[in-house]
């Protein structure tokens, strides 16, 4: 059974077409014997047939942009926004947020003049208002259109001084891709010549260090042939003395994804904390997560993970798990702090909200939304001194840690 999704409220209902195309698109069913609807993620969503419809999808459907009666409204898109945040947002009570208050307020913004471009205006300063990692406004191809992080960094402020005493730059985005690529270079040189980086499946660097350690870069969480990779490189994790994984520039992806290289760094069933989740009447139960060993001889050794303030999401998943992991040392930056998955809304005139509806918390209960995973020993990125005297502190930093961190048992 093919579902179509549908957003409801006390207010509306509306087809959700993001979710309905993903499902048709994946072929996502309801399982018949369980009632369950699985869209990749840690668990799946139990759902219940209904006798009949609800009330707001019989009395309220919206008129959404497929329909020819379509006509635009900003106050009707306005407020499925900030319906879907009150409704759905998981993080009310940490950021003490009222929502009665914010509508009231919020749409006082806008009426029937307001048009779409300044519609999109008001959303970006809601959002810069929230600061949420997963709060997006998105277009109907998918493409952002706001959002904002859930801190400001002090790497802008050295990206746009370097852009100042560096006048062949014409902007930000020319300078960050310059020290992205020198970081890269940097790293390189710490590569033994005797055996050469692979790059595998477009996402994984794994190379051998001049001092006898492995180096595994993780470019994202998405799914690129994980399973096949880790069976490949674990052996080799295996023949060294120990591993640094580097997480800097990682775009994260699927938790599943994280939780699946984590089976090959763990020798026994591992629980590595606890997701709940936005109900109307709070926070669901909190579900253990528990990370099982892959079955080949996996890797337990030294771990060393760089991380910095660009590290998002999943890879924040597999950090807690780590965590939870003995003879692991986190340096760098503390993380991006944005570790629940993003629940997508549909609105009237085709956009999306994506918003962060789950709570994570690692193994001793500890959230890091927001503020970020932590690091023992703190390394800036981008590395400005680093870049100009072609080396990466961080790297060296790790490298030692790999020869003098004794076993954490």
């Amino acid at each position: 059974m093919k579902p179509l999704v549908y957003d409801i409220s006390d207010n509306y209902c509306l087809l959700n077409h993001f979710l309905t195309d993903e499902a048709q698109r994946d072929g996502v069913t309801i399982d018949e014997k369980t009632k369950q609807l699985d869209f990749d993620k840690l668990f799946p969503l139990s759902v219940t047939k209904l006798g009949v419809l609800p009330k707001t999808c019989t009395s309220n459907e919206l008129n959404g942009f497929q329909s020819n009666s379509y006509v635009f409204n900003s106050r009707q898109v306005l407020r499925v926004v900030l319906d879907s945040f009150s409704y759905h947002y998981a993080f009310t009570e940490e950021k003490e947020l009222n929502w009665k208050a914010l509508k009231s307020r919020w749409l006082q913004r806008a009426d029937n003049n307001t048009t779409p471009d300044e519609l999109q205006q008001i959303i970006d300063e809601f959002l810069e208002y929230i600061r949420d990692g997963h709060a997006i406004l998105i277009d109907g191809s998918l493409n952002r259109l706001s959002h904002y992080s859930p801190r400001k960094s002090a790497s802008e402020i050295r990206l746009k001084e370097y852009l100042v005493e560096n006048s062949e730059f014409s902007d930000i985005s020319q300078v960050y891709r310059y020290i992205y690529r020198q970081w890269i270079k940097n790293v390189e040189s710490y590569f033994s010549t005797n055996k050469p980086a692979q790059y595998l499946a477009d996402n994984f660097l794994i190379a051998k260090l001049k001092g006898g350690g492995s180096y595994f870069r993780v470019e994202s969480f998405d799914a690129h042939e994980t399973q096949e990779v880790m069976q490949k490189i674990t052996p080799h994790f295996n023949r060294s003395k120990g591993v640094i994984i580097d997480l800097r520039d990682s775009s994260g992806g699927s938790d599943l994804v994280a939780l699946q290289i984590m089976s090959y760094l763990i020798d026994k069933p591992l629980r590595i904390g606890t997701k709940s989740f936005k109900v109307p009447t709070g926070m669901s139960e909190k579900k253990g997560i528990l990370v099982s060993p892959a079955y080949i001889k996996p890797f337990v050794g030294k771990i060393v993970v760089i991380t910095s303030h660009l590290t998002p999401s999943a890879a924040e998943v597999f950090l807690i798990a780590l965590k939870a992991r003995h003879n692991v040392i986190f340096i760098g930056e503390n993380s991006y702090g944005a570790l629940s998955d993003a629940l997508i809304k549909a609105l009237p005139n085709g956009w999306g909200i994506t918003l962060s509806n789950e709570f994570y918390a690692d193994s001793e209960g500890q959230s890091y939304e927001f503020v970020g995973v932590p690091v023992e020993h703190a390394f800036e990125f981008p590395n400005i001194k680093d870049i100009k005297e072609s080396k990466d502190s961080a790297l060296e930093y790790a490298i030692k840690l790999l020869d003098e961190q004794p076993d954490r048992n």
